[in-house]
């Protein structure tokens, strides 16, 4: 059963790896770059203490952006609970890969002559996709945080397109960044779930 699934996932990231453009390339290397995204992440924790709306005027023009501040007890709990989550989605996710031992789709026997790999072809593991964990991980918590539906369908698109790059530049077999996905998504509701006791602990010893 597990040969089948994995012939699968490689005749999957085979079609999917295929699909390429030269215009495709340069896109799906910065959405699997890390430093790019510095700029996002900074303007994240930001609007953890700053919320930013728009004043409309009474002829329905734009008029000026309005800063309010957030609670800032709640935007430190909040600093921490990315700080911990995003800490544990990638430590986590190496021991798996050292527990699992995937070899990447450049390195696999069944794959390594046909795999199209576009970003260092460095030796390690593939499973599961560390970039999938990191980046749903961000995604589901802080979507819980903001609760703003443009928010949410950004930065979940966001997510997908990276981890769609990961099998796109040749680093990893669809099954990695989708069980990579899956494994993120858990461990963000366990800090959502300790997130709401720690808020509801603190507003309990304000009364």
């Amino acid at each position: 059963m597990l040969d089948r699934i994995q012939e699968l996932d490689r005749e999957l990231f085979v079609f999917l790896n295929s699909q390429y453009t030269h215009f495709l390339d340069h896109i799906m290397l910065m959405f699997s770059a890390r430093l790019v995204w510095l700029p996002l992440y900074i303007l994240i924790l930001l609007s953890l203490f700053w919320r930013c709306s728009v004043d409309i005027n009474r002829r329905g023009f734009f008029n000026k952006f309005v800063f309010e501040k957030r609670d800032r007890r709640t935007g430190w709990i909040m600093l921490v609970a990315i700080l911990v989550t995003f800490f544990l989605t990638d430590f986590l996710s190496n021991q798996v890969k050292y527990l699992v031992d995937r070899l990447r789709p450049g390195w696999d026997p069944c794959t390594y002559h046909i795999a199209r790999v576009i970003e260092n072809n460095r030796f390690s593991f593939s499973f599961v996709s560390s970039h999938a964990t990191n980046v749903f991980g961000l995604a589901v918590l802080t979507s819980w945080f903001f609760r703003k539906r443009w928010y949410t369908i950004l930065i979940f698109s966001w997510a997908l397109i990276v981890c769609y790059s990961r099998v796109y530049v040749g680093r990893h077999f669809p099954g990695d960044v989708i069980s990579g996905a899956i494994f993120g998504t858990m461990i963000a509701l366990v800090s959502v779930m300790a997130v709401k006791y720690i808020l509801r602990l603190s507003n309990r010893n304000k009364i």
